[in-house]
């Protein structure tokens, strides 16, 4: 799906850009992109803004920013931003430039929920330190020096490799618990109808409430009751792939991705989203044992695109070192887990 900007079309350039800051003043999100401090502005759903300031994720009703609304606003925008293929049903993710020079990500049905417009749009900051600035405010106080990864456990791995390794239920339950706060990511295996996508769930229900997050599904499966800042993309045959889902998600500053399931294209693009800032992750694959995961998410990753061209040692090595925690469940019970951090920093510590 290109977003091909048509220099040549350079009709009603006024008029879109008039329309486009009457629909930002219509459904409210130009009122909160005139907060001072406001850096980021999401729309993850008619009714309600999201922004991200001072005080992290906050929202505010929105009546105005109804679906008509939003999609004639999403539209104008692309056509403002001068993109040669229309925004529609076949090409539903675009990147726009407003009236004012921010930027955005559009992603409208059926990438996203029937009857929803997910626009975010990043706010240039005006703030300008100097040097001297930096060290008045303390930001050059207390830096941890880089040194090479050791392939030692530190005292956290160690005590979750512990806890990882007692027999019963409640050391489990309490293993998951800290692997969420860690920000380790999750892979949970197991064949059509174990229960991964059950056990997801129970996960992602224990990750904090307050932070931003988006599922990437075929399918509306992975719902988020607890977590009021999230949303919900779809990939659909011969409409819009997992792999253009996942590099879109870069674009609406998520804290946290829950992929449904790796199965193709989008595999690498996912392990590259989890090095880069999106750690805390959780997604399933069909495999025979948490071990064999490994080499199937390989297989996968390989019969890319991209992973016909990169190594197979690197792509088993970003893996080991992407993925934390796998959990192995046959008929909705979990009875295998991996838990191996020494392994993970035996990798690392050879880069």
């Amino acid at each position: 799906m290109n977003n091909i900007r048509d220099t040549s079309n350079t009709s009603q350039p006024r008029d879109n850009s008039k329309t486009a800051r009457r629909y930002l003043d219509m459904t409210g999100i130009q009122s909160v992109l005139n907060i001072e401090h406001v850096t980021e502005i999401s729309v993850n759903k008619p009714g309600t803004i999201w922004f991200e300031g001072k005080n992290g994720w906050e929202s505010k009703d929105a009546p105005d920013a109804t679906f008509d609304n939003l999609m004639t606003l999403a539209k104008t925008l692309t056509n403002l931003s001068k993109i040669k293929i229309p925004l529609s049903h076949d090409n539903p993710i675009a990147s726009v430039v407003l009236p004012g020079g921010e930027r955005g990500q559009i992603i409208i049905p059926p990438a996203t929920e029937n009857n929803s417009v997910v626009i975010s749009i990043r706010k240039p900051s005006l703030t300008r330190f100097t040097i001297d600035d930096y060290v008045r405010t303390g930001r050059f106080d207390n830096v941890r020096i880089a040194t090479k990864h050791e392939a030692i456990l530190t005292e956290r791995q160690r005590y979750l490799y512990e806890l990882s390794r007692r027999p019963d239920g409640q050391s489990k339950a309490r293993f998951l618990r800290e692997a969420v706060k860690d920000r380790l990511n999750f892979l949970i295996v197991g064949g059509t109808g174990s229960g991964k996508t059950t056990i997801a769930k129970a996960i992602a229900d224990i990750f904090p409430p307050e932070r931003r997050y988006i599922t990437v599904e075929d399918v509306p499966e992975m719902s988020l009751p607890l977590h009021p800042n999230h949303i919900r993309l779809f990939y659909k045959k011969n409409t819009v792939e997992a792999k253009e889902i996942i590099e879109a998600c870069m674009r609406l500053k998520p804290d946290h991705i829950f992929l449904a399931e790796l199965r193709g294209n989008e595999a690498w693009s996912y392990l590259e989203a989890l090095n880069t800032g999106h750690e805390g992750s959780i997604s399933t694959i069909h495999a025979n044992n948490t071990y064999a995961s490994f080499s199937r998410l390989a297989s996968i990753v390989k019969q890319s695109d991209v992973g016909m061209t990169v190594d197979m040692d690197l792509i088993m090595r970003t893996i080991k070192t992407s993925i934390d925690v796998i959990l192995f469940f046959n008929h909705t019970r979990m009875t295998e887990l991996y838990y191996e951090p020494e392994e993970k920093n035996r990798f690392l510590s050879t880069m």
